[in-house]
């Protein structure tokens, strides 16, 4: 449909897609993405130590790296999210986009769907409403969503 409106309510656990049709108020949920890996502790995602190095002029080991496995696991979920995002806008034309995360989270989703470099105009809103119902997410958001036209001019 032409002039949809896409919503996402996300954190690094939980993402929903929602949609709103011109002409009417009630969100309608697409999909729902769960990112398991966030709920585990970062000792149950991996076995191993973290690596070592040693400096030879020194004669001392170092732990290398310093991104925790769970920041890791947001990060490949932003990436998940983001694709989908933009498939969804691909096969529709005016369609703005709303997006309503976690404010760690939304950074990392922020950079993912730059990265996209989508023709949609974006709307960022750190606050973390993936649990709330539908019509408590839709408060979030602006009371007129369309602008209107009054004489051929956009008002």
């Amino acid at each position: 449909m032409a002039g949809d409106m896409l919503v996402v309510a996300a954190d690094r656990g939980r993402a929903r897609l929602f949609s709103i049709a011109p002409g009417q108020e009630r969100l309608q949920e697409i999909q729902d993405f769960l990112n398991a890996d966030a709920r585990l502790r970062a000792r149950n995602l991996a076995s191993d130590r973290q690596g070592r190095g040693l400096n030879r002029t020194r004669a001392s080991r170092a732990a290398l790296g310093n991104a925790s496995l769970q920041d890791e696991s947001a990060s490949r979920f932003a990436h998940e999210v983001s694709g989908v995002i933009a498939g969804k806008l691909l096969r529709k034309t005016n369609t703005r986009l709303f997006v309503i995360a976690d404010p760690q989270f939304l950074g990392l989703l922020r950079g993912e769907l730059r990265a996209r470099k989508l023709r949609a105009p974006v709307r960022y809103i750190a606050k973390n409403l993936t649990r709330s119902s539908s019509a408590r997410i839709r408060g979030y958001l602006p009371k007129r969503l369309w602008p209107r036209r009054v004489l051929g001019i956009q008002v």
